[in-house]
């Protein structure tokens, strides 16, 4: 495949949990950056194609969800938010949950759906997201997320966002690249009803040298 969706594609390959994951992709990020399009589009909302690089804190949430057990029969109901290219949907689509990968570009989410049938896994259900707004209606046995927390202003929306969608038995884990702005994340959470526990992490970056290092906010509603 030479191009998707009007992109040129790249094809990464990953490994999680057992298995080599071909990650499907725009090739030239830099030159998205800098599109007409991308120009336009931040003018009328500070939009950023953000969706279209695998970050750092990507792959450490990657690693803590391909350590999850398969599941069995009793398939837990999963929502990714700020999915991206779905990396980490596609990790636990492999290991049996029922996938809702959220993202608020429409772009993002075709590439999940096509990188997913690329590797012959069950296909995630995908819906448009703004999670600072909206409500899906729904609750969810895990929530997880990375680099959601880039600004101070983005903690309270996700801390309510977790836990207004969380199941009362649920537990969320979002992970975050050791930002200043998320310094004060498990305070507001624990404002917003949520159970916080944080603990460092720290895997090797298959693309550098050296390692990424982050943090991983461990989160259940209070009872």
């Amino acid at each position: 495949m030479q191009a998707f969706r009007g992109y040129p594609v790249m094809v990464t390959r990953l490994d999680f949990a057992g298995r080599t994951f071909e990650l499907l992709g725009p090739a030239n990020y830099e030159e998205l950056l800098d599109s007409p399009e991308t120009a336009r589009r931040f003018n009328q909302n500070e939009y950023m194609p953000y969706w279209a690089q695998i970050w750092p804190a990507g792959l450490l949430l990657a690693e803590a969800v391909a350590e999850w057990p398969p599941v069995g029969e009793d398939s837990p109901h999963v929502l990714e938010i700020g999915c991206g290219l779905g990396l980490v949907s596609l990790i636990m689509s492999h290991l049996g949950c029922r996938v809702l990968a959220c993202d608020q570009d429409a772009d993002a989410l075709a590439f999940v759906v096509e990188s997913a049938r690329r590797n012959g896994l069950p296909v995630p259900e995908t819906r448009l997201l703004d999670w600072q707004k909206d409500d899906l209606g729904l609750t969810f046995d895990r929530i997880v997320a990375s680099d959601v927390l880039y600004e101070t202003r983005h903690l309270r929306p996700v801390a309510e966002f977790v836990h207004d969608h969380l199941e009362p038995d649920g537990f969320a884990l979002v992970v975050d690249p050791n930002r200043f702005t998320a310094d004060e994340f498990d305070t507001v959470a624990r404002h917003c009803g949520l159970a916080v526990r944080v603990s460092k992490v720290e895997n090797a970056n298959p693309a550098e040298d050296k390692p990424i290092r982050g943090r991983v906010f461990h989160l259940r509603r209070k009872t």
